[in-house]
Parts: structure tokens; sequence; C-alpha cells
């Protein structure tokens, strides 16, 4: 596993053996960001259900500002500290541990303000896609203009439902049995 893009692009990243954290492969991780755009400068990012954290350290290799992981997993935490720390990224990250989407009040208590960029990747067909985006919303943690990408198994029932409150689901792209949705705020492009 391997950041496919920006200033540590080609930098491994250690991931959880025998765990049943599924990290987002490199071909999915790099379509993402094609469909984000390469450069992500200034962006606030929140990475939830984090795993190995390769969403969030992708998006700060790529110009963010800050980034805020969320596992329930310790394991997952300190593979993200790890990972972090071998990319020189502390300094622009907080890693905090909680059970998802409830945690999310809490979230907002540690005054991190709004977040351009949602990255969703919860277990698959727990049906945690919805209420993360609802209590996301509820808490005022997303900024006026900001994206949310969800991953998700192609398989599931609804798992990207066109609208959940005021986010539109703008595209979709499978791979394999991995769905791809991204959400922006009705009006936005």
């Amino acid at each position: 596993m391997r950041i496919t893009g920006g200033m540590v692009k080609g930098r491994r990243l250690a991931k959880i053996k025998g765990s049943n954290i599924r990290p987002t492969s490199d071909m999915v991780r790099g379509s993402i960001f094609n469909i984000l755009g390469h450069t992500l400068n200034g962006l606030a990012v929140l990475d939830l259900f984090a795993g190995t954290g390769s969403l969030g350290i992708e998006s700060l290799s790529r110009g963010a500002k800050k980034a805020l992981f969320v596992d329930k997993s310790s394991k997952a935490l300190a593979i993200i500290k790890r990972n972090l720390t071998m990319c020189g990224y502390e300094a622009l990250s907080i890693i905090t541990r909680e059970e998802l989407p409830n945690g999310l009040a809490r979230i907002q208590g540690l005054g991190c303000g709004q977040f351009d960029l949602v990255f969703i990747d919860p277990p698959y067909g727990k049906g945690y896609i919805e209420p993360t985006i609802y209590k996301l919303i509820e808490r005022d943690l997303l900024a006026e203009d900001s994206r949310v990408v969800v991953e998700s198994a192609g398989n599931e029932d609804n798992p990207t439902p066109s609208k959940i409150h005021s986010l539109e689901l703008r595209l979709t792209r499978s791979y394999g049995s991995t769905l791809i949705g991204l959400y922006a705020h009705q009006g936005e492009r």
C-alpha cells in the first residue's frame, strides 16, 4: 500500500496484519483523488472509519492543511500514528478514538471547525453511511462547499442514495466489489 500522489508519492504505508480492517486499495484511492483533483491545497479533511489512515494521509500529501482521523480500533489508531510519523504529517493531524456515528458529537467538541472533505469508509453492509452523514450535518461539521466521499460494497441494498439531507450524489464509480460515491451540497458543482 503506497501513497499515489503529492509530496510523499510512493511512500509505503504500514497496514494491520490479520485484522478485519480493509484498507482502500492503491487503485481505488488513486481513482478517488483523480475525481477530486490532484491538489487539495488548504482543505480540512475528516477521515472517518480511518483504518490505516491512507485516505487522510493521501490528502495531506496532496496539500490538505489538516486532517482528523477517527476510528474505534486502538490497533488502527496505532497504525495511523505510525503512518503519519513515516510521512512527516504528525503536526498536521489529530487522531481520536470514537465509536461512529455517535462519536461525532465529541469531534465537534475538539474545536477543529468544519471540514471541506470527508471520507466515510465504514465496514461494509452495516448501514453506517446515512446515519454518519446525518450526524455530520446535525453537528455542523461540513463546510458550505464540502464534499463527502463514501466507500461501500456494490452489492449492498441502496449503498449510495441519490440524496441524503442537503447532500446530493454527484457521481458513482465501481471498482470490482467496491463502490465509490461522491456527495456535494445542492447547487454546488
